[in-house]
């Protein structure tokens, strides 16, 4: 039998563990025990939030159905979910693995909680549906601070390209003082508007880019709405011949999420 000089075993091992080593490094980690916001976004994601304020996405390796009302609960050795193997999440009486975790964004986080505040609420909805309900009824919606903001802590508003940022008490909002609010297409004459008021799609103070949620350019004429959607765009000659002084613009708000600039300070762009 030929015998292979031990460097050359070396060689032939080193970028087969290196390999390995690429395979299992986790993009990201997530302490389980320093958890602040766990939701189900989706069958198979969850949008976590930590004590120290950072985002994370969780995707898992089939669909978890867990149960109405249950909340979820990582599991994971010594407590650090990483998406590295033996990471599982349980949600009610069902055991779902995690393949892996990423660090996201304020607006990506948003948009995952968003959609977790939805999916529960149509289950409440489903589950719910023989129960008679008298007077006004409600659905379930709510939010937090790391993805709405609510309009009774309104202190001030600007518009720039990106949309709006207004500014809260960061005492009543978790900490954050800005919130970018996302407008699908531009809003007439709102950098102008001597007022604006925010109004809730689902009849709450919270602003999160429900559907429904809008902002509203308040004028001084005779209180007449209208709506701005990109199905109906507004051209100069319409608005100087059809909309008179003191209108009101309505325009939908469809993300918000805590603005954070470059260098962290929470402050506002200049």
């Amino acid at each position: 039998m030929r015998l292979i000089p031990p460097f050359i075993v070396m060689m032939l091992a080193t970028p087969m563990a290196a390999a390995q080593s690429q395979d299992v490094s986790p993009s990201a980690c997530l302490d389980a025990r320093q958890v602040a916001e766990l939701q189900q976004a989706s069958p198979r994601q969850l949008a976590a939030l930590d004590r120290s304020g950072q985002r994370f996405r969780v995707d898992l390796g089939e669909d978890c159905p867990g149960s109405q009302g249950a909340k979820a609960q990582l599991l994971a050795r010594g407590g650090r979910v990483c998406g590295t193997g033996g990471e599982a999440v349980r949600i009610g009486g069902a055991t779902c693995p995690i393949v892996s975790v990423a660090l996201v964004d304020a607006r990506e986080y948003a948009g995952l909680a968003r959609a977790a505040a939805a999916l529960a609420n149509d289950t409440a909805a489903t589950t719910l549906e023989t129960i008679e309900v008298r007077g006004e009824r409600r659905r379930g919606f709510g939010g937090s601070s790391s993805y709405c903001f609510d309009t009774r802590y309104l202190r001030s508003w600007s518009e720039d390209g990106k949309g709006m940022l207004v500014e809260v008490s960061p005492k009543r909002s978790g900490g954050h003082r800005y919130y970018r609010v996302e407008l699908p297409q531009s809003c007439p004459d709102l950098d102008a508007a001597p007022a604006i008021s925010f109004r809730s799609g689902v009849g709450i103070s919270l602003i999160c880019g429900n559907p429904g949620d809008r902002v509203v350019a308040e004028g001084t004429g005779d209180g007449v709405s209208f709506d701005v959607a990109e199905r109906f765009p507004i051209s100069d000659d319409v608005r100087q011949s059809r909309f008179r002084p003191g209108m009101r613009f309505q325009c939908t708000v469809s993300a918000v999420y805590p603005h954070e600039s470059e260098d962290g300070n929470g402050q506002a762009p200049r």
